[in-house]
C-alpha cells in the first residue's frame, strides 16, 4: 500500500515546471505520436510523428521536451525545435523502469523493477544524476508529474495521493485524498500543478481533476473516445 512507501534522501526542490501551455503527449495504437493542446473545455491535436508503436513509454518535460524509452530500452530525449522534434539517446538498459514521469525541464522520478523510487536529473550536457529517494513501491499502480518535486501516485487499491518535497529536508511527503477512487484509471498525465487527466477504462473516457483549496480535485469530463491511445504523459 502506498501509505507504507518509505521515503528517503533528501534533494534540493528548486522551481515548479510542468507544461505551461496544458499540453501532453500521447502514441495512439496507430503508431501516431501525437500533441494535444487545451482548446476551450476539451483538448485539440496535432500529429507530429508515426512509427511509434513499440515505444514502451513516453512523459513530458516541458512544453516542448518528453522522453521516451524506446523499444530497444534506450532513453531517448526529443525536444521540439518549431518544426520537428530533435533526438537525443541519454541512455540504455532502460528495461529495468517500471514507472517514469517528468517533474520539471531537467527532472523525472522513476519506479524501477525493484520497487525503488528515484530521482533523476539532467545537467547541461544531457548526462544523468540519480538519486534513491523512496523504497517499497511495488503496489503504485500509476504516476504523473505535476511539480519540482511534486507527483500524483495512484495506488493498487485505486487510492490518490500527492506526494510533494516540501524543503523540510524530510524526502518526499505523502498528502492523502480521502474518498478519491481512481481504480478505473488506465492512463494518467499531470498538466500542471493544479491540474492532472485520466483516462478511465472500459469506457475510454477523458477526465480533467482541478485542485480546489476547499472541495479537493474536482473531476470534468473532457472527452471520449479514448481507448485509441496507448501511452499518454
Amino acid at each position: 500500500m502506498g501509505s507504507e512507501n518509505e521515503a528517503a534522501a533528501t534533494v534540493e526542490s528548486i522551481g515548479i515546471q510542468t507544461t505551461m501551455d496544458g499540453s501532453f503527449m500521447e502514441v495512439n495504437l496507430q503508431g501516431q505520436l501525437v500533441r494535444w493542446t487545451r482548446s476551450g473545455n476539451s483538448f485539440a491535436s496535432q500529429v507530429r510523428g508515426s512509427g511509434w508503436g513499440q515505444t514502451h513509454a513516453i512523459t513530458s518535460l516541458d512544453d516542448n521536451t518528453f522522453l521516451e524509452i524506446k523499444p530497444d530500452y534506450r532513453l531517448s530525449k526529443w525536444t521540439w525545435n518549431g518544426s520537428t522534434y530533435i533526438e537525443a539517446v541519454v541512455g540504455q538498459g532502460w528495461n529495468n523502469a517500471r514507472l517514469i514521469t517528468g517533474i520539471t525541464s531537467n527532472r523525472f522520478v522513476e519506479i524501477n523493477m525493484q520497487d525503488e523510487l528515484v530521482l533523476w536529473e539532467f545537467n547541461a550536457t544531457n548526462q544523468l544524476t540519480r538519486w534513491v529517494i523512496g523504497s517499497q513501491w511495488g503496489a503504485t499502480r500509476l504516476i504523473a508529474g505535476k511539480g519540482n518535486i511534486n507527483f500524483m501516485e495512484v495506488k493498487g487499491d485505486g487510492g490518490l495521493a500527492d506526494w510533494y518535497d516540501f524543503g523540510w529536508g524530510q524526502g518526499v511527503q505523502q498528502v492523502f485524498h480521502d474518498g478519491m477512487d481512481l481504480s478505473d484509471v488506465r492512463l494518467i498525465a499531470g498538466i500542471d500543478l493544479d491540474r492532472f487527466i485520466v483516462i478511465d477504462m472500459p469506457a475510454g473516457d477523458l477526465f480533467e481533476y482541478t485542485l480546489d483549496p476547499e472541495l479537493g480535485y474536482v473531476k470534468e469530463q473532457r472527452g471520449n473516445g479514448w481507448n485509441n491511445a496507448r501511452l499518454i504523459g
